[in-house]
């Protein structure tokens, strides 16, 4: 019976022992030679094994078996699983967890990183059935970085090209015009504020605050939003503050949110007067919002319930929203964009301008909304002569204060003659009646004053005339309303008084200096041109007078 290394010991006869004793390491050595056969078989079976396997897992891989080829390109082609791996690969992330990040990448891959930068970005990537395509999915892989500050992204690729990823939050933004200045007119524009991005305002604690970052160097800001840079109105006219901050935990919960932008203005300063009503605010208010087509949310600070009413067709116009009081509400409003301010150009007048009028809006454009809110008719005066026993109309403006016309009867009676049809009526009271009586008229005469400034209503190619008083008023009665009639495409007469035709001429004595040096009294300020230039009336000399009637009917046949 042959031996083996498993075979079981079985006691022989003595007879048989001292013949094998001679054998012994014979047989010792037989045993060991049939055991290192025994491993051997085993450890050839195991490499049998090992090659089916490995050549089975060639051949049912993806990548063609002629694309292999070498040791070096197997390698190569498995570094570059192990890179696509890595993309996916967490810091924490196990060695078991390899496999199934792996797996994913043979399907769409989705990248969610919802950092401290509170924004999503999502990078799909499908791989091709191939890895022929390995080297396309090389270049593919992607780094991310993100800024802090404003909350952007930009992907960088492996190639090193930058592409920049939609951000989920606005950048905020703070552009403050407060040095503007205009030759002639030092005052005529106050400091503006335009802020975009997250912001909120308090009108119980008159505050703005705007979400941005310290790198943005933003300071804070006091502004009086009234659309005229005057020191004396400073008191009259409610302080806002812009306080930048840096951290959404200094804000408090908004309690409305507005989809539209908002504008925030006063009502104060030198409201009240027709002139400047028109002048601070509704010309100034037109500029800033009309770009908006009425969607844009009203702020009024210095809140005053008559003058909204008086002028609810214009502010009703430029904004489909209920006006928010800021002396009264007690909400906190959040919104995208808003300005601090108002726009404006010189006093009745509109320019284009890159930043303040970037519409390019002019006087026509106000005119023309105007005779929408008003419902004004007439577009042309008359031509005179064009119709039989048609005669032109002719408004003329009296005053009860001051500048009055004291020969007003005589006035009516030689225009009369001359061929006007005359309407005499002081300006004031109801805006859209007195608005559409202007606008019937073919020419409008008024002595320097507010009430010129309802020439605004005229159709276009009417007629102005201003009475201009002594004293050197040639400036002003240009500046205020003289440039801005051609501006609105009228056609603009001046009459400038003598000394014999002002009420002056009865206080002071011939020799006084209100006569010999008039601009004297302007050089004092205001209050001294207000008591004593601005406090005349005047006697016209009817028949010098009778000339700038002529030309005016002249113009009406232009």
């Amino acid at each position: 019976m042959g031996s083996s290394p498993y075979s079981r010991v079985v006691s022989r006869p003595n007879w048989e022992r001292k013949s094998k004793q001679s054998t012994k390491f014979g047989r010792y050595f037989g045993k060991f030679e049939a055991k290192r056969f025994s491993l051997g078989l085993i450890g050839f079976c195991s490499l049998i094994l090992l090659t089916f396997f490995s050549v089975s897992k060639i051949f049912n891989s993806s990548t063609p078996l002629l694309d292999i080829g070498t040791k070096n390109e197997v390698e190569r082609n498995n570094f570059r699983n192990m890179e696509e791996i890595s993309v996916l690969k967490e810091s924490d992330s196990t060695q078991s967890d390899i496999t199934t990040q792996k797996q994913q990448t043979e399907n769409n891959v989705n990248l969610e990183i919802d950092s401290a930068n509170k924004q999503d970005i999502i990078i799909s990537k499908e791989e091709d059935n191939t890895m022929l395509d390995n080297d396309v999915s090389l270049e593919n892989n992607l780094t991310i970085e993100s800024n802090s500050s404003n909350k952007q992204s930009i992907v960088i690729s492996a190639t090193g090209e930058e592409i920049e990823v939609e951000s989920t939050e606005i950048k905020s933004t703070l552009t403050c015009d407060e040095n503007s200045k205009d030759e002639g007119f030092p005052y005529a524009r106050p400091a503006i504020c335009e802020m975009t991005g997250e912001i909120t305002i308090s009108p119980i604690s008159s505050l703005i605050t705007l979400i941005s970052s310290p790198d943005q160097g933003y300071e804070e800001k006091k502004i009086r939003p009234y659309a005229r840079k005057d020191d004396n109105l400073l008191p009259k006219v409610k302080e806002i503050t812009i306080k930048p901050v840096f951290r959404e935990s200094e804000v408090m919960q908004c309690t409305i949110t507005h989809e539209v932008p908002a504008v925030i203005f006063s009502v104060s300063g030198y409201t009240g007067n027709f002139f400047h009503d028109m002048a601070d605010v509704l010309i100034p208010l037109f500029l800033t919002s009309y770009q908006f087509n009425s969607e844009v949310q009203f702020f009024v600070t210095n809140y005053d319930q008559k003058w909204i009413q008086k002028y609810q067709p214009i502010l009703g116009g430029l904004s489909r929203y209920n006006i928010v009081n800021l002396d009264r509400d007690k909400n906190l409003h959040c919104i995208k964009h808003a300005f601090l301010g108002l726009f404006r150009d010189r006093d009745l007048i509109i320019h284009p301008h890159p930043t303040r009028n970037p519409k390019s809006y002019n006087m026509l454009d106000f005119k023309k909304f105007l005779r929408q809110v008003y419902a004004l008719k007439m577009s042309a005066p008359i031509f005179v002569g064009e119709q039989l026993h048609k005669r032109p109309r002719m408004l003329i403006i009296s005053r009860k204060g001051t500048r009055k016309i004291l020969n007003l009867r005589g006035l009516v009676r030689v225009s009369k003659e001359l061929g006007f049809d005359v309407v005499v009526s002081e300006a004031g009271g109801n805006v859209k009646r007195y608005a559409q009586l202007v606008n019937s008229c073919d020419v409008m005469l008024a002595v320097h004053g507010a009430g010129l400034t309802n020439q605004i209503f005229l159709p276009p190619k009417a007629v102005v005339i201003q009475v201009v008083p002594w004293g050197k008023m040639d400036w002003m009665a240009t500046n205020f309303y003289g440039q801005p009639a051609i501006e609105m495409d009228l056609k603009y007469l001046e009459y400038n008084i003598k000394e014999d035709e002002s009420s002056l001429i009865k206080r002071y004595p011939r020799d006084h200096v209100v006569f010999k040096d008039p601009y004297s009294f302007h050089l004092q300020g205001w209050e001294t041109l207000s008591s004593v230039i601005m406090s005349q009336n005047v006697k016209l000399n009817l028949r010098r007078f009778r000339e700038t009637l002529i030309n005016a009917l002249d113009l009406l046949q232009e």
